[in-house]
């Protein structure tokens, strides 16, 4: 059987004026076709940033028969900055004025809470097929490469700041911007020797005033001029952050930057994690050879998978290689269900030391052949679009072929 390409390429489904019971309801009738994504508002302005992102063709507005304007209102809002955008009007079946309303506002479908998710899933579909996607708006947005590993540990960090590092060197035209989400706080402004009093959290609170001029002044940058944005060590303000909020600090900087590295590290399973794997254009799987990290990393990607997160492209990353260890880098990321595409030196004595003085190995010691490596990893990343492997569909395949 041919694969739905969509399922590779997953869908962002943004909704407004839609909570609780409907919400859960479009969530599991959706599946795996894409991510929704709520407006934590129906402010025009915020809705479009959401819409901005990239590739939302598909709109759901929320409809109620006492509180029709506010709907209408937003429907013809949205139409008429988006003409190509499909919205389609959710309400209760039986209330035929909140259709007609909606129709006549610029709702090009309507579904009635409750709806058979098969139902759901093609008439969503044939959305998508009318709608073409957009790839010009996507040309001048940066790409994200997302560092991923269940284990807390500093390679993570090393991994993340390394290939930022190495990037400027590759292409030294480029904006990088180092974003460290990982546990522990703040790893990678320590490994490269800098400190910022500008936080994850305080972009979150100016995410209206973020623009360049704010950046350059706020951000530290290392001496390659890679810039480095961290959740502050006592991770204050991780409770005021929605999701919505998540999206458009992540579409803001993929505007600013030409390339966005984050480091996942140690993230355990929650929004953050959710929307940064959905919005990355590449996921690294950070392993090494043991058993613990090989069956932590699956725990993880299953738990993901449940959670009805959308990867467009996995690879695995074997770092401290030992190529006549068992299991090898090969066998390593067979079983993981997802293609090998580097597996790095230890190196310690040379790691260590990059640790110890706030230095990249780049700076410190050019030649080693970690710094080789990364270099290779980072052109093999670079390639064509089209030659990624799949996502967590491809996961999926992998684990069938486990068990």
């Amino acid at each position: 059987m041919t694969e739905d390409p969509r399922l590779d390429a997953p869908s962002r489904f943004v909704t407004s004026l839609m909570a609780g019971r409907e919400l859960e309801w479009l969530k599991m009738s959706l599946g795996d076709l894409g991510a929704v994504v709520p407006a934590e508002s129906d402010q025009l302005d915020e809705v479009l940033g959401l819409l901005d992102l990239g590739d939302a063709r598909v709109m759901f507005v929320g409809v109620a028969a006492d509180d029709l304007n506010r709907a209408s209102s937003l429907i013809e809002g949205v139409t008429a900055a988006r003409p190509m955008l499909t919205v389609i009007a959710v309400g209760d079946g039986n209330a035929r004025d909140a259709l007609l309303a909606a129709m006549r506002a610029g709702a090009r479908d309507f579904l009635a809470v409750g709806t058979r998710s098969s139902e759901v899933r093609a008439l969503v579909r044939r959305a998508l097929d009318r709608v073409p996607v957009q790839h010009a708006a996507r040309d001048d947005r940066g790409v994200v490469w997302a560092v991923m590993n269940a284990r807390p540990e500093l390679s993570n960090a090393f991994i993340a700041s390394h290939l930022a590092i190495g990037l400027k060197h590759e292409k030294p035209s480029s904006r990088v911007l180092l974003l460290d989400l990982g546990i522990p706080s703040g790893d990678c402004l320590a490994l490269l020797g800098l400190e910022s009093s500008f936080t994850f959290f305080d972009a979150m609170r100016n995410l209206r005033r973020l623009d360049q001029t704010l950046l350059d002044s706020a951000l530290p940058a290392d001496r390659s001029g890679v810039q480095v944005l961290s959740i502050p060590d006592d991770g204050d303000g991780e409770d005021e952050v929605s999701t919505a909020e998540l999206y458009l600090l992540l579409g803001t900087l993929k505007r600013h930057y030409t390339h966005v590295i984050v480091n996942l590290g140690g993230l355990p399973q929650g929004a953050f994690l959710h929307v940064m794997l959905n919005n990355a254009d590449e996921v690294l799987q950070l392993v090494d050879q043991s058993v613990p990290s090989f069956r932590q990393n699956v725990k993880r990607l299953e738990q993901m998978r449940t959670a009805g997160t959308q990867i467009r492209s996995l690879r695995v990353v074997v770092d401290r290689a030992q190529p006549r260890l068992a299991p090898d880098p090969d066998t390593v990321a067979e079983r993981i269900g997802a293609p090998l595409v580097a597996a790095l030196p230890g190196n310690g004595l040379q790691r260590m030391r990059a640790v110890n003085l706030g230095k990249s190995l780049f700076e410190m010691a050019p030649r080693d052949s970690l710094v080789a490596a990364i270099r290779t990893l980072i052109r093999r990343l670079d390639e064509n679009p089209d030659s990624r492997p799949g996502g967590i569909r491809g996961w999926l395949r992998g684990a069938a072929r486990r068990t």
